[in-house]
């Protein structure tokens, strides 16, 4: 090989394995911490996942879950007649909590979740969505109360329901956050495996954690070529040598830079094979996911939960990320389209952890950078505030509605304009119960996520999950009796 295809190679290879570092570098240069920490964990606590579904671009969650009342949906119809749902096609839920005297229904494309739903294995947490401190309609129009920072716009939003920072005053995601006190706490991976998992790139979310996030795609972890593992061909041979060859070359260069750098990539290529393997060795759940990135998406995070003893683990952070929903215009086809996907997703994965016997061990929610406004720009909607999500999993307290709905009219108390409405539920409540469903005491909830104390003596949590509400229950019975946090 002249020098020319050598230096023709060697870029192909850094490029190639800097990939593969990028899901594995932090994970390596934790290793020896990680396992330092495993050894002394505390053998004796179960498994648990946490699953974000973030919804990119805004989810239109007045046309998700609708009223069903004569009245309210009257209100609702006036407001976005190009885009109302009607009325006798709307799916119907009987929530036993939290419907604010009204009926309501869901979207049609979502039966699969009105069923767990309806069976208690889902609820919805209504408007929801970035809040300092509670604020009421005077509040904003007259800036008496602080205000999360630039409004309605998706970068910013998105940071804030992520990391609770702006984009120009960025903090660790909360996601992040939360895997960094597990791994304080003891529950580090024995491979060395981080406890943040992103099936969807680099997100804010587990950005910025000392322990870092570990990058898998729809399918599974990123590898390097065949030709390079294991082809036999000639060919194959050659190049598998030649790059042999210059990944040693690198790591005896005279430039520190360069052995470290060489260094890293041989064991992230090391390392991205011990996942594949490990993943691909157990075997993955019989229940059929729907076609397409997000089902597939979903299907590998099956398979990695189904693969946690392989990995070490005992806590796992998923972060799965779903765009297309910032609907502008076109909104009549595309967001029945989307919600399709995220119905059949979501309940196909809640099947699998049934199918995996884990499905009180898991629980998913979804996000979004906010909602929309109620009322129709031509065939779509515009930037919003609070909207609605969901969560599902086997220690859900379902079939209910957490929050207060909004009144679906414009003007209304909750309106700051065009139907833009102003939370109810801040997602720093949302993400303070799930941290304490996760594992977190009381102390560190409330240290990531501060803002809750602005909303009360039970602003720290909502009673979402059955396991965490009689936790609960017996520290807010010490506290109140003058006993510790808990």
């Amino acid at each position: 090989m002249d020098r020319i295809d050598k230096a023709n190679e060697r870029r192909r290879f850094l490029a190639g394995a800097s990939r593969i570092a990028l899901g594995s570098a932090a994970a390596m240069a934790t290793m020896g911490q990680l396992q330092m920490v495993h050894a002394a964990t505390r053998s004796n606590e179960k498994y648990k996942a946490l699953v974000c579904v973030y919804l990119f671009g805004g989810n239109d969650s007045f046309n998700m879950v609708v009223p069903r009342s004569t009245s309210a949906y009257g209100t609702y119809n006036a407001a976005r007649p190009a885009l109302a749902i009607p009325q006798a096609n709307l799916l119907p839920i009987t929530p036993t909590a939290g419907a604010g005297g009204v009926d309501w229904g869901l979207n049609p494309a979502m039966p699969e979740l009105r069923a767990l739903f309806e069976s208690g294995r889902a609820g919805l947490i209504g408007n929801v969505g970035p809040l300092v401190t509670p604020t009421t309609k005077a509040d904003y129009q007259n800036r008496r109360v602080p205000l999360p920072p630039e409004l309605f716009s998706h970068v910013d939003q998105q940071s804030y329901s992520m990391s609770m920072g702006s984009e120009t005053a960025a903090k660790a995601g909360w996601g992040g956050r939360l895997a960094d006190r597990l791994q304080a706490a003891g529950f580090g991976s024995s491979i060395g495996l981080p406890i943040g998992l992103t099936m969807s790139g680099a997100n804010a979310w587990l950005a910025g954690s000392q322990t870092g996030m570990y990058t898998l795609g729809s399918a599974g972890p990123s590898r390097i070529d065949a030709s390079l593992r294991t082809a036999t061909d000639a060919r194959s041979v050659a190049r598998r040598t030649a790059f042999n060859q210059l990944l040693d070359a690198a790591q005896r260069d005279g430039s520190a830079f360069v052995r470290e750098h060489g260094r890293m990539n041989r064991r992230a290529i090391d390392f991205s094979e011990s996942v594949f393997n490990a993943i691909n060795n157990v075997p993955a759940p019989a229940t059929v996911f729907p076609t397409g990135r997000f089902g597939d998406t979903l299907r590998t995070v099956a398979r990695t939960i189904a693969a946690r003893g392989a990995l070490g683990q005992r806590r796992q952070i998923f972060f799965v990320g779903l765009g297309g929903w910032d609907t502008h215009d076109g909104q009549p086809t595309s967001h029945p389209a989307l919600l399709t996907q995220v119905s059949q997703g979501l309940a196909a994965f809640y099947n699998a952890t049934v199918e995996l016997g884990i499905a009180r061990d898991v629980t998913t929610f979804t996000m979004s950078d906010f909602g929309r406004t109620l009322n129709n720009n031509g065939d779509g909607t515009d930037h919003g505030w609070g909207g609605h999500s969901w969560i599902l999993g086997g220690d859900v307290v379902g079939r209910r509605i957490y929050g207060a709905m909004p009144d679906y009219a414009l003007g209304s108390s909750q309106d700051v304009g065009r139907g833009r409405m102003i939370p109810t539920t801040p997602v720093e409540q949302v993400g303070s119960t799930l941290a304490r469903w996760f594992g977190l005491g009381f102390s560190d909830a409330n240290e990531i996520f501060p803002n809750v104390r602005n909303f009360g003596s039970t602003g720290d949590y909502l009673p979402m999950l059955a396991s965490t509400n009689a936790v609960i229950n017996d520290v807010n019975f010490t506290r109140n009796r003058g006993g510790g946090k808990g």
